[in-house]
């Protein structure tokens, strides 16, 4: 990416755009039509495919597909991605991070945000892999191969304190970014009163013992940090066919914080709690097997275990919290109680109530 381009709408998406930002990305190529499909699931953005046409032959490097990524066409959505910087910090990704992180994740072409937080991300069009699905979850081996990604990209910037001090990367206080205990009470109160009758009574006590412990369980916590994700989860997952290596996507809650999270966020909700029992310890021991191997010394799988079990509560606050911050679909209400679900059979079945004040 050597020089900037325009910010645009993705209906003013135009050959013309296409063919600058190509060339911003080192791609020699000039575009004369294009049609667009929309792609994804996505709550705080949206997502388009533009199928290219070529003046003459292109070359070998030219894409036929392209992905863009803009801002959310919903007021509140966008709002929130941008207030909450969300937009910020995948963009500041893909122009300072991703080339290091070892991770694999689609080659990007443009990345603009300007000081108002719209932004533009155009990539590299990765199919035939295709996204994940929550609901549906994924196979072990997926599941394997996704975690081999966290730990690649975890061990990259295990403690970067010099990361930390960069003003464009967000880290956290607390335990989990983003997230204020006022918000997360006031999102309780709003899910209670909006979803009635949506969680089993076990489920709504573990959220209920979770939001009244919030700022306890927030509390800051000390290193080890790392470079996470922080919405690992098979929606931001696109697999191949093939079986190669997992992309990863969507990196709008991406922050430096302390290590468990994206482990935790994961199993917690890629099985069914059955699968997820007999195969947890088995997947925790290859991602610690991962980070070691990828350099990380004095970091014990005892250790990831405790950080495993404090972060299953992290995907309660992202879905309770995101019923007030995001659009509201038939989707994301399965999703959300889906996600909290999850989350608290695996804080029940890993004993994480007790690290919660009395």
């Amino acid at each position: 990416m050597t020089q900037s381009v325009a910010i645009v709408p993705p209906e003013a998406v135009t050959p013309a755009w296409i063919t600058a930002a190509l060339l911003a990305g080192g791609v020699e190529a000039k575009v004369v039509g294009i049609t667009m499909e929309s792609v994804g699931t996505g709550q705080l953005g949206e997502t388009r495919r533009f199928h290219l046409e070529y003046a003459g032959k292109p070359p070998s490097d030219a894409p036929r597909t392209v992905v863009g990524k803009f801002p959310s066409a919903n007021v509140t959505a966008a709002e929130t991605g941008k207030s909450m910087g969300f937009y910020r910090s995948e963009v500041m990704f893909y122009r300072e991070a991703a080339s290091r992180a070892g991770i694999r994740v689609p080659r990007t072409y443009v990345a603009e945000i300007d000081a108002s937080n719209e932004f533009v991300l155009l990539f590299e069009d990765l199919a035939p892999a295709q996204a994940g699905d929550q609901m549906r979850g994924c196979t072990v081996e997926e599941a394997r191969g996704a975690l081999s990604e966290a730990a690649k990209l975890h061990a990259a910037f295990w403690n970067d304190t010099e990361l930390m001090t960069q003003p464009w990367l967000y880290v956290p206080e607390g335990a989990q970014g983003f997230y204020t205990t006022d918000l997360i009470e006031r999102s309780w109160d709003y899910f209670k009163r909006t979803y009635d009758g949506m969680l089993s009574a076990e489920v709504a006590d573990v959220c209920e013992r979770y939001v009244r412990h919030h700022a306890h369980w927030n509390r800051p916590r000390p290193l080890p940090k790392c470079y996470s994700h922080c919405d690992f989860r098979p929606d931001n997952m696109l697999f191949s066919p093939s079986g190669g290596r997992v992309a990863i996507v969507d990196w709008q809650t991406s922050n430096f914080l302390a290590t468990g999270m994206d482990t935790a966020y994961f199993l917690g909700g890629a099985f069914d709690r059955e699968t997820r029992r007999n195969n947890e310890r088995s997947l925790l021991t290859s991602y610690h097997e991962e980070l070691c191997a990828n350099g990380v010394e004095g970091y014990s799988l005892e250790h990831a275990t405790d950080d495993y079990r404090h972060y299953s509560f992290a995907v309660l606050a992202v879905a309770i919290a995101a019923t007030v911050i995001v659009k509201r679909t038939e989707r994301g209400d399965r999703l959300f109680a889906h996600m909290i679900t999850g989350g608290a059979h695996q804080a029940i079945d890993n004993h994480a109530l007790d690290i919660l004040a009395a």
